[in-house]
């Protein structure tokens, strides 16, 4: 047997017998692997090849078997038991066959080569010369297998004329994708920008640049709606090209010019169909509304809707409810609703009917809603059952029949002589003293006991009334008094010992000619002093006095006989029947014969005519110059309120006095003995009443004359 026939049956597995003996040989085992081919690039996702592989043993020689296939990067190859690989990503891998313990290898490259670039968006628009368009140029660039192609960069390059691009370049992303804005160029007619990539595939974008020629409704007019909501179509207008075209990149101007209602934008860029919209339209108050829209260069366009009165579904008290109030008295505060829709949106122009309980009044009893859904009544009186809470129901009814209503209340209280203050300067008093003018109204209020007819006072009157005294405060509106309203100023005037201040009335009623609004004013420095030398409650008393009629009033009703002048001596003395029988009773017979009570003919304007004679009434508290000591408020001064016309006076609030000895007493009463200065230990107050036209008005505010001061 031959080297060659052994080697051969060695590999067949075969058993030979030489010379009668028995050879038994091993089958060969695989030493390698070849992999064919070696190394392989992909150029595009999805591409498949297939691999073969060979094995060999120690001597070269190929054998039988079947390899398996593995991936070190199986997220960048794919490979099947045949050998078939795919490629999944970019990137490298190696690919290995194994046989019985023994492998081959081969190098694997994917790297995708763009081979088509897409115009998937922005192309073929239609937009204004020198505007921008609304889509961006967007390109998509693919490899063989059309797959996208990520992380390379495209380029954007306008025509001549074409505008601007921005970017000029742009990374694709994920999904191949690249996208610039671009302006178009100033000029009409087609214009382009051509997308590419360094030694690939391009693309043309192409547009059309043409000048606006009109302003479209597109939807929304003619709507009808409910006041406060939104139309149920969009408002939206197109600007078209002069043929007809879609402009996109055009800025379109809204404006609200009837109705009130109200858009959320002021303005809108077109979009690639030319078509812009503010948002949507809320309408305003019930009626006809209306919405303007414009753009540059070209007609406007209105659109016009009608909104409708939402049904009333809640009546919310707004002010004046809960108030206690004297009898046969208007409330202070008028009582006010709101009407509100089932959105909370007022409801104007609605009618709202109020009625009043018992033997209240009210005026009107029908009142319409202004825009913002508010009506009130102009009063409610209450009746004249002291104790007694009264209602105001307010109510509507809609014309779908439901309603809404609202009730108010309030307390009658007994009638009383009621003085309201009205700190203009509030911040300036200190506690005690805001107490001191506060014990000074309660003392007036207790001595003049019955009830005066309210008035309405106008805000007018009332803002005169302080200029002309030049006080800062301020009148918010008209208001009801009763009985007297009394504003309060402390300012700096001289410092002390100078002008201390001043009060009087300003207005009086018609028919009665009693005060109805006065004022006082007073220097803070005095203020001050009077404070601390104990005199401050007095004070207040005395000046009080003069707002409620002591002295001011006295010329205009008749009451002096003989009024002091200044271009000659006077006896001046009053002459009310009430004062007179309270003047005797205090020993005022011993004085004179005559029963007249004197008056203070001396000292000028402001002191003479509106005080009692400090000669004869000495420390009485309605002289011109209190003592630093007590000053009794005397029987007289209060009968003299019943002389000007006050109704009910209660005497006995009064202090215990008598008149001083008369050691003098027929000078006293002559005016002979100078009384122009005031006595050791008295206090100067100064000129101190108020000379000013006085406002005769009636129930409803209106003056109806003026009473210019006395000749002095």
């Amino acid at each position: 047997m031959t080297r060659s026939s052994l080697g051969a049956a060695v590999r067949l597995g075969l058993t030979v017998v030489v010379a009668g003996c028995a050879l038994e040989f091993d089958p060969p085992s695989p030493a390698s692997i070849v992999v064919s081919p070696g190394s392989a690039t992909f150029t595009f996702l999805g591409e498949s090849r297939a691999f073969t592989a060979a094995i060999l043993d120690q001597d070269g020689n190929v054998i039988d078997g079947t390899v398996s296939w593995t991936t070190n990067a199986p997220d960048v190859l794919n490979v099947s038991s045949s050998g078939v690989v795919t490629a999944l990503s970019n990137g490298t891998g190696t690919l290995r066959a194994v046989f019985e313990g023994v492998s081959g290898i081969a190098s694997v490259t994917v790297g995708q080569t763009p081979t088509t670039l897409l115009r998937v968006g922005g192309d073929a628009q239609t937009g204004s010369p020198g505007a921008p368009l609304v889509e961006p140029l967007v390109g998509r660039l693919l490899d063989a297998g059309e797959s996208p192609v990520a992380g390379m960069a495209v380029s954007f390059s306008p025509a001549e004329g074409s505008g601007s691009v921005t970017p000029a370049a742009a990374t694709t992303d994920p999904a191949g994708e690249a996208r610039t804005s671009w302006t178009l160029g100033d000029a009409a007619g087609r214009q382009s920008v051509v997308a590419s990539v360094a030694e690939g595939p391009n693309a043309v974008f192409t547009a059309m640049a043409e000048p606006p020629h009109a302003l479209l409704i597109h939807s929304g007019d003619g709507q009808v709606a409910r006041t406060r909501r939104e139309t149920g179509e969009p408002v939206r207008v197109r600007v078209v090209s002069r043929s007809g075209a879609g402009l996109s990149g055009v800025t379109v101007t809204f404006e609200v010019t009837a109705g009130g209602g109200s858009v959320p934008s002021s303005s809108a860029v077109t979009d690639a169909d030319g078509i812009a919209s503010p948002g949507p339209w809320t309408m305003g108050d019930p009626g006809p509304q209306e919405l303007r829209a414009t753009a540059p260069g070209v007609n406007r366009v209105i659109f016009r809707a009608t909104a409708l009165a939402a049904p009333v579904a809640e009546l919310v008290p707004v002010e004046g409810d809960g108030q206690r109030t004297e009898i046969a008295l208007p409330v202070r505060i008028a009582p006010r609703v709101r009407t509100e829709d089932e959105d909370g949106n007022p409801v104007a122009e609605t009618t709202v009917t109020f009625a009043a309980s018992g033997d209240s009044r009210v005026a009107p009893e029908e009142a319409t809603t202004d825009s913002a859904g508010f009506a009130a009544v102009d009063r409610w009186i209450l009746g004249r059952a002291p104790g007694t809470t009264y209602t105001l129901t307010a109510s509507v009814t809609n014309a779908d029949g439901t309603t809404a209503t609202a009730t108010f209340t309030a307390e009658a209280t007994p009638a009383v002589y009621d003085i309201e203050i009205e700190h203009v300067t509030a911040s300036l008093l200190t506690v005690s003293q805001r107490e001191a003018f506060e014990e000074a109204e309660r003392f007036w209020e207790s001595a003049i006991t019955g009830n005066l007819s309210w008035s309405t006072q106008r805000r007018s009157a009332l803002a005169q009334c302080l200029a002309s005294n030049d006080m800062s405060g301020d009148v918010p509106g008209d208001r009801v008094v009763d009985d007297l309203l009394i504003y309060v100023e402390i300012k700096e005037i001289d410092g002390r010992s100078g002008v201390f201040g001043g009060a009087g009335p300003c207005q009086i009623r018609e028919g009665n000619s009693l005060p109805a609004v006065g004022v006082m004013f007073f220097d803070i420095a005095d203020l001050d002093s009077m404070e601390a030398n104990g005199q401050l409650g007095e004070t207040i008393v005395h000046e009080m006095a003069h707002v409620i009629g002591f002295g001011t009033l006295w010329s205009h009703l008749g009451l002096l006989q003989d009024s002091a002048r200044a271009d000659r001596s006077a006896n001046t003395h009053f002459t009310g029947e009430a004062a007179k029988a309270a003047f005797d009773e205090i020993r005022g017979n011993n004085y004179t014969d005559s029963d007249l009570v004197p008056v203070q003919h001396q000292g000028g304007v402001g002191v003479w005519n509106g005080h009692w004679r400090e000669l004869v009434f000495r420390s009485e508290l309605m002289t011109p110059f209190p003592d630093r000591g007590p000053n009794p408020m005397s029987v007289v001064s209060l009968a003299s309120f019943v002389d000007i016309g006050y109704p009910e006076v209660d005497y006995s609030v009064a202090d215990e006095y008598m008149l001083p000895p008369p050691q003098y007493a027929a000078k006293a009463a002559a005016g002979v003995e100078a009384g122009a200065r005031p006595r050791r230990n008295a206090i100067d107050f100064g000129r101190e009443i108020l000379l000013m036209p006085l406002m005769v008005v009636d129930r409803e505010g209106n003056v109806v004359r003026y009473l210019t001061p006395p000749e002095r």
